[in-house]
C-alpha cells in the first residue's frame, strides 16, 4: 500500500488535501518531514548512511533518522516511528525537543534534538533504509559536511553551534 500525506499551506495550516507519495506536490502545498539528531552524553552525534536503495540521497550521510509524516499522523508520532523503523531506537515523546521548523517547498521540515544514552549495540539498522551509522563529535560533523558524501543543509552550522 502506498503512503498518503496530508497537505498544508505555506503557513503550515492543513488544507484538507491528501496526496499519494510519488505524486507531484502542487504549488502552494507542502507535506511534513521530520528529522532528528541524537546526541549522547559524551557529546557525540549519531549519523546514518542512507541506503543505496533510497530514491533521495542514496549513500549519503545524514541525521540520525528522518522521514515523511503520513496521513493523520503528528510530527512527534512520525519521528518516533521513523527512528524505530530506521535505527531500531525507541523514543518517548518527551525526549523530542523541537529545535526549528524550516519551510522550503515542498515541505515543512521539523528538526528535533534528542539527548540519549546509546551505544553501538543499541542500534539495529533496517537495511532497506540505512546502510551504516557512526558516532561523531560536532567538529567532526562539520568536517564531514565539507569533505564526505553528506547532505549539506543550510541550518547545520547554526544548529550545532546553538546546541550547548
Amino acid at each position: 500500500m502506498s503512503e498518503l500525506w496530508d497537505l498544508y499551506d505555506k503557513a503550515n495550516r492543513p488544507t484538507g488535501d491528501v496526496l499519494r507519495r510519488g505524486e507531484p506536490i502542487p504549488e502552494g502545498r507542502y507535506h511534513r518531514v521530520v528529522e532528528a539528531w541524537i546526541r549522547t552524553p559524551d557529546g557525540r552525534y549519531i549519523l546514518q548512511k542512507r541506503s543505496m536503495k533510497k530514491k533521495n540521497f542514496p549513500g549519503y550521510w545524514s541525521c540520525t533518522a528522518c522521514g515523511s509524516v503520513v496521513k493523520d499522523e503528528g510530527p512527534e508520532e512520525a519521528m518516533i516511528r521513523e527512528m524505530q523503523e530506521e535505527m531500531g531506537i525507541l523514543l518517548r515523546e518527551e525526549e523530542l525537543v523541537l529545535d526549528r521548523i524550516i519551510t522550503e517547498f515542498p515541505a515543512h521540515y521539523y528538526i528535533y534534538r534528542i539527548e540519549k544514552e546509546l551505544a553501538e549495540e543499541d542500534i539495529t539498522l533496517d537495511p532497506e533504509e540505512v546502510d551504516d551509522f557512526i558516532f561523531l563529535d560536532k567538529d567532526a560533523i562539520m568536517n564531514w559536511v565539507e569533505t564526505k558524501h553528506m547532505t549539506k543543509l543550510s541550518y547545520y552550522r547554526d544548529f550545532f553551534e546553538a546546541w550547548t
